[in-house]
């Protein structure tokens, strides 16, 4: 990995673009400068967009690498084959998922990024804690990056013990929210924290379910929710922050300042941690560029467009200018109060995929419809 980028993620203060942006820009040029190098695919895809790495002189320049959307990472093998010591894969619902490979030092410098935010946020704790994770229990056949970092986020305090909502069992998943349910009611009655960690989604289902079952506890001093992964397939069901936030004091009796979520993606491996105001301020290791919809030309801070994320992490896959499906807003830092300087990214929902337009392929391509 190259120096830059093990400096990057070295940063001592996670916000601190000042002294950060010189290694992250000059990373994101080695990274891009590699990838012409050893794959074929990417270099058509440079040669199609009249790329250069020449073209990147400063951070303003940073929107001229080729966009690269996840959707059509899932269906076309451009890797670098190259192979590293963990390979994981989003969680895609359907058949089709990027498969990432990661090196030694990409782990190390994910590990030190994943403290430094930790300690940032006031996420370690040495009281021991019980966990209840409402997501999969980690097994060697499942590869999906959201039970892994599911699993990571259970070391920020000692656990005193681990359950989760789908068990293992007999070569496949079954769901099991009784078991969890009556360990949260247990749990309350005891002195140790509790830590609930799992998609928004997941955990509205769950509180729903207590709600209407008429099961109210108040869970010990010190528990916390850490939430991420967004909605994803229940967009549908998706409610308000805030109503999230009051139904997780309702029926669990934890306050909103002890709610922590992230952001993230397989694709784009930097960890975005909500402010004590529940904003996802950019870390130094990545970047945000908010693109039109139609002609994927950046837009000005406060308004809508697609969400498009930069790093300069990555060696397998060319993952420095990534394209999301969501929709989403990039806010002035100070519009927040909260004290961290970094402009912040409200996320505000997804757009069909037929709707994302790929300067991969042909500033006149369309991806077809599928599976996210």
């Amino acid at each position: 990995m190259p120096s830059s980028i093990r400096k990057l993620f070295r940063a001592k203060d996670p916000y601190d673009e000042n002294r950060n942006n010189p290694y992250f820009l000059k990373g994101i040029k080695k990274s891009t400068e590699a990838f012409i190098q050893v794959s074929q695919s990417y270099r058509d895809i440079c040669g199609i967009t009249d790329f250069s790495v020449h073209k990147l002189v400063t951070m303003g320049d940073l929107y001229k690498i080729p966009i690269i959307p996840t959707l059509f990472l899932k269906r076309n093998d451009i890797s670098a084959n190259k192979k590293g010591i963990i390979t994981v894969t989003s969680s895609g619902t359907g058949k089709k998922v990027s498969v990432i490979s990661f090196t030694l030092g990409e782990i190390i410098g994910m590990l030190r990024m994943s403290i430094t935010l930790g300690r940032v946020h006031g996420l370690f704790s040495p009281i021991p804690t019980r966990y209840f994770t409402l997501g999969y229990e980690p097994n060697k056949n499942n590869r999906r990056i959201i039970s892994k970092t599911a699993y990571l986020s259970s070391w920020y305090a000692p656990g005193l013990s681990r359950a989760y909502a789908l068990t293992y069992k007999d070569g496949e998943y079954r769901l099991d929210l009784d078991r969890i349910i009556e360990g949260l009611v247990k749990s309350g009655t005891g002195v140790w924290p509790v830590r609930i960690i799992g998609f928004p989604s997941y955990t509205y289902f769950l509180l729903e379910e207590m709600k209407q079952r008429d099961i109210i506890c108040r869970l010990p001093k010190g528990s916390r929710l850490l939430l991420g992964g967004g909605w994803k397939q229940f967009a549908g069901d998706e409610i308000p922050k805030g109503s999230l936030y009051k139904l997780v004091e309702d029926v669990l009796g934890v306050e909103d300042s002890h709610i922590h979520e992230f952001f993230s993606a397989a694709e784009h491996p930097v960890l975005y941690c909500s402010c004590k105001r529940h904003n996802f301020h950019v870390p130094v290791y990545g970047k945000v560029i908010i693109r039109d919809v139609n002609t994927l030309e950046p837009l000005p801070k406060g308004q809508i467009g697609l969400v498009n994320l930069l790093t300069p992490l990555g060696s397998n896959l060319p993952l420095m200018s990534i394209m999301t499906d969501d929709l989403g807003i990039l806010h002035d830092g100070t519009e927040c109060g909260c004290g961290i300087p970094t402009d912040y990214l409200e996320i505000l929902g997804r757009v069909g995929v037929r709707d994302i337009k790929t300067c991969a392929v042909g500033a006149d391509d369309y991806l077809k419809d599928g599976e996210v």
